[in-house]
């Protein structure tokens, strides 16, 4: 039986936790919420104890721990979590700046025996993991150009329908907490980014557009970036949070083909052949998301998105910031993770 701890029991803490109660031989142990309440409100519903500061929750014998809090208290939090032993499956972004999420990283490498996870489900979503297998054929050709814009409506203080989860939810403050984030060019489109790494290798530098609706607070919630790969492709990317009807269109063209995934269903054209249209029955992404990091665990193999990758895309977050500031194309800094790509989570054909 392999034992969890869930710190954060929010929108994302409590989608996990209500997934991996589905899984056998998984036990939800240990909760722990700033607000107790939803800790033990999550409880009630899927099982555990429930704890008065995570710290405490790291004490018991749970094997890993999931940790789904706001992004800026990732770092404290993950590093101790990896120091007292356990398995690690940390939430996107795992940070909000690059030194901490060296500091995560860092913390990783001294426990090589554990397992780390950086959680990007749409790697894990149907479509674009038949994407991700057609891109990966060896006569599939050389990325020329890739583009995703996946459309959002948020606003402060009010209930917004998450169509990747099919319900209605209360946009957490810290979405629109400028002192603590920068908004979807920095938090959102880092699943974007990771796509695009995971579809074409490293992304080389970016240009950024943005603006600000009166109720953001001066949050940029309105962007698009371009993205210059270091193989010399190009792509952009958006994903506001102003757009009232939604709409995901995430393609990438080769000198061979081109595939298009708009809202679940693939366009795919070779040079030969009739355009082709794949449709997916359902979206399994959150069972086959957890379920990978589980069987990680209990198989003893690295999962398929690593914290590296991970950092990786917070350095694409830092570099978009910085040229919405400085208004102008910012090359991007990957630090020490550039020489430890791994080939499974690596450029076109991995």
């Amino acid at each position: 039986m392999l034992k969890v701890g869930m710190i954060g029991c929010g929108l994302m803490g409590s989608l996990h936790a209500r997934t991996l109660r589905q899984m056998p031989d998984v036990q939800i142990a240990a909760l722990y919420n700033r607000s107790r309440e939803k800790a033990e409100q999550l409880s009630a519903e899927v099982g555990g104890s429930v704890y008065d500061s995570y710290e405490r929750l790291l004490e018991s014998d749970v094997d890993a721990v999931w940790v789904a809090t706001p992004d800026h208290l990732h770092a404290e939090i993950a590093i101790a979590a990896l120091e007292a032993g356990k398995h690690l499956f940390l939430e996107k972004v795992i940070a909000t700046s690059p030194e901490d999420a060296a500091s995560i990283v860092a913390a990783s490498a001294k426990r090589p025996e554990l397992k780390a996870m950086t959680g990007y489900p749409l790697r894990f979503a149907p479509g674009y993991r038949k994407m991700k297998e057609i891109l990966s054929r060896p006569d599939a050709g050389n990325v020329l150009q890739a583009w995703s814009m996946r459309t959002h409506f948020l606003v402060p203080t009010t209930k917004v329908y998450d169509k990747y989860r099919d319900h209605y939810y209360d946009t957490p403050d810290w979405y629109f907490d400028g002192s603590d984030k920068a908004g979807p060019i920095y938090s959102h489109a880092s699943h974007d980014y990771d796509l695009l790494h995971w579809y074409g290798g490293d992304i080389e530098s970016v240009f950024a557009y943005g603006a600000s609706s009166p109720a953001a607070g001066g949050v940029t919630d309105a962007f698009t970036l371009a993205v210059r790969y270091a193989s010399g492709a190009i792509a952009h990317v958006s994903t506001p949070w102003v757009t009232r009807v939604e709409n995901d269109a995430t393609g990438v063209a080769t000198d061979r083909l081109t595939i298009v995934n708009t809202n679940g269903e693939l366009s795919l054209k070779e040079d030969s052949g009739p355009e082709e249209r794949i449709k997916f029955a359902e979206n399994d992404m959150w069972e086959k998301l957890n379920g990978h990091f589980v069987s990680c665990i209990r198989d003893n193999v690295q999962p398929l998105v690593s914290l590296e990758d991970g950092w990786r895309a917070i350095a694409v977050s830092e570099a978009a910031i910085r040229s919405l500031r400085e208004r102008r194309e910012v090359a991007v800094d990957y630090g020490p993770v550039a020489g430890r790509r791994e080939v499974a989570s690596g450029g076109r054909n991995a």
